[in-house]
């Protein structure tokens, strides 16, 4: 019987930018103290979880590595870091307002075009087949380990999209809550299957945000 393997995906606590609505992508944008809340309430409700995690992998940005680091704490579990685990790079539209991106039509134009680089920055194509490429040589490295990967809204709403074969490829609808988690299993021969999604019941009402509205639409 083939074994069965598991991925746990995290985005990142709570940030500055997400607060002021500012859409960072690759820009540096650290956690607030709703997001260090966030990232050590999900890593204490993650000692409990139905099943053990070996390891950790984080993007190098510093919210989604700080919010590793406090897993890598709290489970007592190695914490690694990937570049291309990233932020999808929002070329000239970093560190632009939601409200802007909003009316440059952004995620409009994102969702029609798979191709779009308007911005200059990465295409939901570029980014989707990076975060692929990334995870599959995570696993490929630790064969036999589950595996938390602590990265961004959109990065793991593009991943999403193509683990599961859906489209768009910009993959909004699977845009995630702050310290939220979503859980694929995977099976030598088998469709991956999520067998979670954005699960963030451990969250206070306080600390959870919407991640569908207007300024969340672009993840980070």
């Amino acid at each position: 019987m083939a074994k069965e393997r598991y991925l746990l995906l995290v985005r990142h606590g709570e940030t500055v930018g997400n607060l002021e609505q500012i859409a960072h992508g690759q820009t540096e944008s650290p956690l607030n103290d709703r997001g260090i809340q966030q990232a050590t309430m999900t890593a204490e409700m993650l000692k409990t979880w139905q099943r053990p995690y070996d390891l950790i992998y984080a993007s190098p940005l510093s919210r989604a590595h700080h919010t590793g680091k406090i897993f890598a704490e709290h489970l007592q579990l190695p914490l690694h870091t990937d570049e291309d685990l990233k932020e999808g790079s929002l070329g000239d539209w970093e560190e632009v307002t939601y409200e802007e991106l909003n009316e440059l039509g952004f995620a409009q134009k994102s969702i029609r075009n798979d191709d779009f680089d308007g911005h200059g920055g990465e295409t939901p194509n570029q980014l989707g087949q990076r975060l692929v490429n990334a995870v599959e040589a995570i696993m490929k490295k630790h064969p036999v380990h589950n595996i938390i990967v602590v990265s961004h809204g959109a990065a793991i709403s593009h991943l999403l999209a193509r683990v599961l074969d859906t489209k768009p490829a910009f993959g909004h609808q699977y845009l995630m809550h702050n310290a939220a988690v979503t859980e694929i299993s995977f099976t030598h021969g088998c469709k991956p299957e999520v067998t979670t999604f954005n699960y963030h019941d451990h969250l206070p009402a306080e600390l959870i945000a919407d991640p569908m509205r207007r300024d969340q639409n672009v993840g980070e």
